[in-house]
């Protein structure tokens, strides 16, 4: 009779520790996937991806390849990022997340074509509500909307194929281009992103900062050296003059030196004097069109680029009175 309550005692402790030992398992087992998948990548990735890497502009950090595309995202939207559409619109929102998922499948190699159009809908239903958002008031702070954006524009560069994909306009060679987005009053920008080919798929840098630069073309320059070069360039004697030059640091484009004001001539807009770019002496000058050929204007400074390495520079050089040189220099329109 002891013998049988003492079996009985241990097939209920038995009974007990299968039953916790179950539980425990099924609790692990429904830990979120999108938090493992998170986790892992955090691990993976040297902590590219933590609240401090949240909010930051694309190219201040090496944003790594998730496995879990979706995964990914969900794990963003846990930290307080998420998907900004317009008035709150379900329908966009569902749109940015097929196109996620899109991208997903096709990084593991599910489906055969990177889903483009898919992509940039997406991209450009969160940038409406970001520029909507900036022109009517600012933002101040951390913006989850905002960062999440920033996050699908690097992933969906990381996974992509072909330059013309994700950019709007190209260099020669291939190997960098612009995407730009406006703003909610047409002509102003809300961000221009470098986008550059990578070892594996492409990478982003964002130009200047938010709502400053509007890059309007990119030239592939080359020095003595055999050295390649990128200048963004806006060549807008008024609000939006900049130019930005990137050199190649591994396999990554950095910023070498820029240039966001006007030179030297204060009278020449009123004038109704054009500056433009001569890519084959990586200067600018103040000209005058005269049927299809720009001709430079007397006394006027100009702006050159020297190409140096790490050392390259923008240097204004001093007035040039045109009666001193040897030919009248002549510019073709630059299209």
């Amino acid at each position: 009779m002891e013998v049988t309550k003492q079996m009985k005692n241990r097939s209920c402790r038995i009974l007990t520790f299968a039953a916790i030992s179950i539980m425990v398992l099924f609790s692990c087992q429904q830990k979120p996937k999108a938090e493992r998948q998170e986790i892992e990548y955090i691990n993976a990735e040297n902590d590219t991806v933590s609240r401090r890497g949240l909010y930051v502009l694309p190219g201040d950090y090496e944003a790594g390849h998730p496995k879990n595309l979706v995964a990914y995202f969900d794990s963003l939207c846990q930290e307080g990022l998420f998907v900004a559409t317009h008035n709150n619109d379900k329908e966009d929102s569902l749109k940015v997340w097929e196109a996620i998922k899109f991208l997903d499948r096709y990084a593991r190699g599910k489906d055969r074509f990177y889903p483009m159009k898919a992509i940039r809908d997406a991209l450009e239903i969160l940038r409406t509500e970001q520029a909507y958002c900036y022109n009517h008031g600012g933002q101040e702070g951390q913006n989850g909307g905002e960062a999440f954006l920033f996050r699908l524009i690097e992933q969906a560069a990381a996974y992509c194929n072909q330059i013309d994909f994700i950019t709007d306009f190209h260099a020669d060679d291939r190997k960098a281009g612009i995407l730009y987005f406006e703003e909610w009053s047409l002509g102003n920008p809300l961000y221009s992103m470098l986008v550059y080919q990578k070892s594996q798929g492409f990478g982003v840098r964002m130009i200047g900062d938010v709502g400053e630069a509007k890059i309007e073309k990119i030239f592939h320059l080359t020095d003595s050296q055999g050295r390649d070069y990128y200048l963004c360039s806006n060549n807008n004697e008024g609000v939006y003059f900049c130019q930005y030059l990137y050199g190649w640091k591994g396999d990554d484009l950095e910023l070498i030196c820029q240039l966001n004001d006007v030179f030297g001539c204060s009278e020449c807009a009123e004038r109704g004097y054009e500056l433009v770019f001569n890519p084959k002496q990586y200067s600018w000058i103040y000209c005058q069109k005269n049927g299809d050929m720009y001709h430079r204007v007397d006394n006027t400074p100009m702006l050159r680029l020297q190409l140096n390495g790490d050392s390259s520079k923008f240097v204004v050089e001093s007035q040039f009175d045109d009666k001193q040189s040897t030919r009248r220099d002549r510019l073709r329109v630059l299209s």
